[in-house]
């Protein structure tokens, strides 16, 4: 199987967990790499910036359902990874998911035969519908039983659909193709928002909001690390003579709720499995993986202990979403009102999120900058009553400044007044941030065109709480986790479950 032989390798959905995996390892071979990727789902390119800029690799912002060309390359090999795969992302937009597997991988047949490269597809265990009585074999004549009118149908026919494009275009016109049928592939770069398990499973326990089971929790999964996809991919790719499909997947069965409780053990969380009403996903989902052993010498080397724990180690690093915070508040310590005591609450409460607090300095002797665990107070101004009034232009501009490095998801500001023009002015400025309003109950607007400022930035606001929301800490908290989660998604383009 060994080919040393250097080559130029497409990867389409290059930038997401699976791809940017696979595009570092031909870069680490000597490889030419080039990543295509529409960035519908991972939004940014950050599972590929740390090579972004190397000599050998190329990015190219492109969604395959549109023609490529690569006039100046030869290509040799295709890894067609391109494809939303959790629920919340493909249902979004289900006729887009559907032409991604049809009319896209159509566009990558044309490439393979005009560069006579060598396509891999990534199929899905999806195409198999519901497990019978064993493990899904590759020769399994029942796989036709997924339904055609569900709302995961646009991936399961979609992934079906793009298997007989490749034996059609063997037949007709001899392009070299190889199919992997994946099962649930998972890693360190898989967004923790991503919403299938256990990324979603970990980014909630993280937050210590409720994990939600779908169904009573006897459903099975086996997990594969994503260096052990990797491997087996590359494996099918160099492998002569065999065009497969075969299925690469974990064969470590683990129950829905075994899961949710493991890692809420591995967390220390204080997360509560929570039961809903099951989704069409297939209650078992196993692969016969004997084919792959058998023809590709490829076993899975890592377990899920370990892939459970690199995934938390990484979230861990990088932060949840809602880990830094942006404040405005026209007042904080050492002054304020009843709205800065219970932020200061929420700061205490929430020791694994960072506040940053941009405020008027409002009086003489103040530092500009004042860290207490795990809040940062910036102060703007010279130290006098009228410090308020600079807050919305000069505050803006801090927190843009602070935004090129920390960049935020979220920001709130304490009353709709002088803060709260800041928030306004920095989402004209640019800011994706989700903006918050914060009122306490013992806040009025005494003067009418206060009111009218008030009524202005609630406007601008994607979230407003009152003063009744702001009295209890416990409700509050559980309130304010769950719509950062919600925030998250709508940021992203996601669905808050599946269809």
């Amino acid at each position: 199987m060994a080919d040393n032989t250097k080559k130029t390798i497409l990867v389409t959905g290059g930038a997401g967990a699976l791809g940017s995996v696979m595009c570092k390892r031909y870069l680490d071979e000597g490889h030419r790499v080039i990543c295509v990727d529409n960035l519908m789902k991972t939004r940014d390119t950050q599972n590929i910036n740390s090579f972004l800029h190397h000599p050998h690799f190329r990015f190219i912002k492109h969604d395959i359902i549109e023609p490529i060309d690569f006039p100046n390359e030869k290509i040799d090999w295709i890894f067609n990874l391109a494809c939303p795969v959790s629920c919340i992302s493909l249902q979004v937009d289900p006729i887009h998911t559907m032409l991604s597997c049809t009319q896209g991988v159509a566009h990558m047949l044309e490439l393979a035969r005009k560069h006579k490269a060598t396509i891999l597809q990534a199929s899905s265990a999806d195409i198999y519908g519901e497990m019978g009585d064993h493990p899904f074999r590759e020769t399994d004549d029942y796989a036709s039983n997924a339904n055609s009118l569900s709302a995961r149908s646009c991936y399961e026919k979609g992934k079906r659909s793009a298997e007989t494009l490749l034996m059609d275009h063997h037949r007709l016109y001899g392009t070299d193709y190889k199919i992997a049928r994946i099962f649930n592939t998972a890693g360190p770069h898989t967004q923790m928002t991503d919403g299938r398990i256990p990324s979603v499973f970990i980014y909630n326990a993280l937050g210590n909001r409720d994990i939600v089971v779908y169904g009573d929790g006897s459903a099975t999964r086996c997990f594969v690390h994503v260096e052990d996809q990797v491997e087996g991919l590359d494996r099918l790719m160099r492998k002569e003579g065999f065009h497969g499909p075969v299925n690469i997947g974990s064969t470590e069965e683990v129950t829905v709720k075994h899961l949710a409780e493991e890692i809420i053990r591995k967390t220390g969380s204080k997360s509560k499995i929570i039961y809903e009403k099951a989704d069409d996903a297939p209650l078992f989902r196993k692969p016969d993986t004997t084919l792959a052993h058998a023809e590709l010498g490829w076993k899975q080397t890592k377990s899920l202990d370990e892939l459970l724990d690199d995934m938390i180690a990484h979230y861990r690093d990088v932060g949840l979403p809602e880990s830094r915070i942006l404040v405005f508040a026209t007042t904080y310590y050492p002054d304020g009102g009843k709205a800065e005591e219970r932020l200061a609450m929420l700061a205490r409460e929430m020791p694994e999120t960072e506040f940053h607090v941009i405020t008027s300095k409002f009086r003489r002797g103040l530092k500009s900058i004042e860290h207490m665990d795990n809040v940062t107070v910036y102060r703007i101004g010279f130290g006098f009553h009228f410090d308020k009034f600079l807050l919305p232009l000069f505050g803006a501009f801090k927190a843009q400044s602070l935004d090129r490095t920390l960049h935020f998801r979220f920001m709130w500001s304490l009353m709709a007044s002088y803060g709260a023009l800041a928030g306004v002015i920095l989402k004209l400025l640019g800011s994706r941030a989700s903006f918050i309003i914060a009122h306490h109950a013992s806040e009025v607007y005494a003067t009418p065109w206060k009111r009218k400022v008030a009524a202005y930035v609630e406007s601008k606001a994607d979230h407003t709480y009152h003063g009744e929301e702001m009295q209890e800490t416990n409700e509050l908290l559980d309130r304010v986790r769950q719509k950062y989660k919600e925030m998250t998604m709508q940021q992203e383009g996601k669905l808050i479950r599946p269809v």
